[in-house]
């Protein structure tokens, strides 16, 4: 009885071990076989990487243009950032970083004979201009670099401001995107706002808004005259207040 006890206590055991092996096994018909590699050979960059420079990285070829700087103008939010540059009946827009207004308009003034070095691109504002790398002008050379780290005002504190609506500041699509008041201050709606605020607004009606007066960076260069851009916390109107934030 015992031996056959432990003949079958085998044999169960063998059968056990059979399915595990049979079950670890898979079968190799399907599974691709990785490419032959010769000896030193570079193995390819993942997929990621391939087809070339990433969009929006790719390596910008530098052309000079010379000229006399005939004015500058600013962008919709009253910041010098572009220059004409005149080379006989040619007429170019040439645009710059606006932390170079102070040092450029100071340096290349209206009528100075300039060499810039950049590239032909499209501007966040959808125009095509002449983006300035570097300029050269008596012998001096102005490059563009990244700007400092903006540092947080201390006494950046919540004021309040009201006047009437004058005018809708609109984006080149036409779309509402601040308030232009009698007083020479101009609020800047967030977009999420924008919508819900339309129908409550027309020119004329009075406002009270509280919120952070813009301040430029160093560099920056305003046009005589600017508004006083707010960016708003809150906007009440008929008595009825609103949060932005």
């Amino acid at each position: 009885m015992k031996s056959q006890i432990k003949k079958t206590a085998i044999t169960t055991g063998f059968t056990i071990m059979s399915i595990i092996t049979f079950a670890q096994v898979r079968p190799t018909d399907n599974v691709p076989v990785p490419p032959a590699r010769v000896a030193g050979e570079v193995p390819p960059p993942p997929a990621s990487q391939r087809g070339g420079l990433e969009r929006g990285h790719a390596l910008k070829v530098l052309t000079s243009l010379n000229g006399k700087v005939i004015a500058y103008q600013t962008n919709d939010r009253y910041i010098y950032n572009r220059f004409t540059l005149q080379n006989g009946s040619q007429v170019t827009t040439v645009r710059f970083p606006e932390q170079l207004g102070k040092q450029l308009i100071s340096a290349a003034a209206k009528g100075k004979s300039v060499t810039v070095k950049g590239f032909t691109d499209n501007g966040p504002d959808g125009l095509t201009a002449f983006q300035m790398a570097s300029i050269s002008v008596d012998g001096k050379q102005i490059v563009d670099t990244p700007p400092s780290l903006p540092i947080a005002p201390v006494n950046a504190t919540s004021e309040t401001f009201t006047g009437k609506i004058n005018d809708f500041k609109r984006d080149q699509g036409g779309a509402i995107r601040g308030l232009s008041l009698d007083n020479k201050v101009e609020i800047n709606l967030p977009p999420h706002a924008v919508g819900q605020l339309q129908p409550l607004l027309k020119a004329g009606d009075k406002v009270k808004v509280t919120g952070i007066k813009e301040t430029p960076p160093s560099g920056v260069v305003l046009e005589s005259g600017a508004p006083t851009i707010i960016h708003p916390e809150t906007i009440e109107i008929d008595g009825q207040t609103y949060l932005l934030r």
